[in-house]
């Protein structure tokens, strides 16, 4: 047998056909050559399996894994990792493809001391054009952060390769299964490094997993006697009335919060950065646009929630997202409470 490689690089993929000849050339053309390419087909029916053949036939560093239908991709990561050797693992998925220096930008992080990485990315359409580029405080980690959004896909990210198997490996579930298993590396004491180098390309597509995936878990913010009251005060939020204040909320709570996680150990800037981060905050709080997509009004025990739907996989994790929220978040749930308390206070209307 060969020696073991530095990096194996995990790709699950189902009915991809010749469409998968891009991700694979984007690993065949790396600048650092040491890596193997273990692509678990999901049990496709067509034929993507030549393909992978045909790719394996020109170029011996890559393997077709063949696995039982799973119908989500966790399941074939995990296969992935079990037949791998290399030093490191890292993932891509079928429709991304990387830049040709992203293992060796990869390894220097990993040669520095790193356990865990992530680079930035460029997210393009269908038709290759580009949609968005990841900003600097998408590669700023810290514990927090991680627990409250979810940072990082996995063809940004790469680790020594037992940890994830000693974190529980990859969960199936509605989605979000990358969240949930760096969230559990970084409870066990894992932190990332981060390169601000926009060294993978992601599909940025309605179609994805990602974009499907279901939202059982929500945020509470605020309760009324009355269905009525409760989605007056949604309908204020979404008017735009109160848009600017909570911006400015958004920014002097993010930029404590941010300056809070730096007096901490556990707080990662991206390589080599060094500059101050409230420029981002106020960039970041001025593109975005509507600020309430996601309330809804549900009934709860006798009364009624608004609350903000979360992405959370599991309800510990939509538990742990509530009680920082609310130490994080204060000005802009001051803002909002005192928009669902001034709605209660005003006077029925009279019918006739």
């Amino acid at each position: 047998m060969s020696p073991a490689p530095r990096f194996s690089v995990v790709c699950p993929t189902y009915n991809r056909s010749g469409a998968l000849v891009p991700t694979l050339d984007s690993v065949r053309v790396q600048s650092f050559p040491d890596w193997e390419l273990l692509v678990v087909s999901d049990g496709s029916t067509d034929d993507t399996d030549d393909v992978v053949r045909a790719a394996a036939a020109d170029d011996p560093r890559i393997r077709l894994v063949r696995a039982p239908r799973h119908g989500h991709p966790s399941g074939p990561r995990m296969i992935g990792l079990a037949g791998a050797r290399g030093e490191f693992a890292a993932y891509l998925d079928h429709d991304d493809t990387w830049r040709a220096d992203h293992l060796r930008v990869l390894l220097t992080a990993f040669e520095a001391g790193a356990d865990l990485v992530a680079t930035g990315c460029e997210r393009r359409d269908a038709a290759g054009a580009v949609t968005s580029r990841s900003d600097l405080l998408e590669v700023v980690w810290h514990p927090e952060i991680q627990l409250l959004g979810p940072v990082f896909e996995p063809s940004r990210v790469a680790h020594r390769r037992p940890l994830a198997e000693e974190a529980g490996g990859w969960r199936a579930g509605d989605g979000l299964e990358d969240w949930d298993l760096w969230l559990r590396m970084a409870d066990r004491g894992l932190r990332f490094t981060t390169v601000h180098e926009h060294t993978a390309f992601l599909l940025d597509d309605s179609g994805t997993r990602r974009h499907r995936t279901v939202r059982r878990h929500r945020l509470p913010l605020a309760v009324h006697d009355d269905p009525r009251r409760a989605r007056e005060t949604l309908l204020r939020l979404r008017s735009g009335a109160y848009d600017e204040e909570f911006r400015r909320a958004y920014v002097a709570d993010t930029v404590d919060w941010y300056a809070r996680m730096e007096r901490t150990p556990d707080f990662v800037r991206p390589t080599g950065h060094r500059g101050d981060l409230g420029p981002e905050i106020e960039a970041r709080a001025r593109r975005a646009g509507e600020l309430w997509p996601d309330l809804v009004v549900v009934p709860d025990r006798g009364r009624f929630l608004l609350a903000q739907l979360l992405w959370c996989p599991t309800a510990e994790h939509a538990r742990r997202v509530t009680e920082l929220s609310a130490r994080v978040q204060t000005r802009q749930l001051a803002l909002l409470a005192e928009i669902a308390e001034s709605t209660a206070r005003e006077p029925e209307p009279v019918t006739g």
